[in-house]
């Protein structure tokens, strides 16, 4: 089974910039007990402008079996305030 890439690209207004932080904490904190979550993090851009949200499955079925509870545990969370734009997403298979 090849391994899946699950990125969003956020584009965070200033002023939500540790509101949304705070949010991948949460889910960094819940992601210690989702089977096949091999890794989980954020990078940012140094402007600040672009915070990208990865995790790395052991799957694509890990990632369907367990993202649900993953992105509850931030189910609510006005991201559409917090941000300059709608954020982007794409699910990545390994290939190398």
């Amino acid at each position: 089974m090849a391994r899946v890439l699950f990125q969003v690209v956020h584009f965070p207004k200033p002023e939500y910039r540790a509101d949304m932080l705070a949010a991948m904490a949460v889910i960094r904190e819940t992601s210690a007990r989702i089977d096949g979550l091999d890794e989980i993090g954020a990078f940012e851009e140094p402007d600040g402008s672009r915070i990208v949200a990865i995790s790395v499955w052991a799957s694509l079925e890990a990632l369907e079996a367990g993202s649900a509870e993953l992105f509850a545990s931030i189910a609510g969370l006005p991201f559409d305030v917090w941000e300059t734009r709608p954020a982007e997403s794409a699910t990545l298979t390994q290939v190398a």
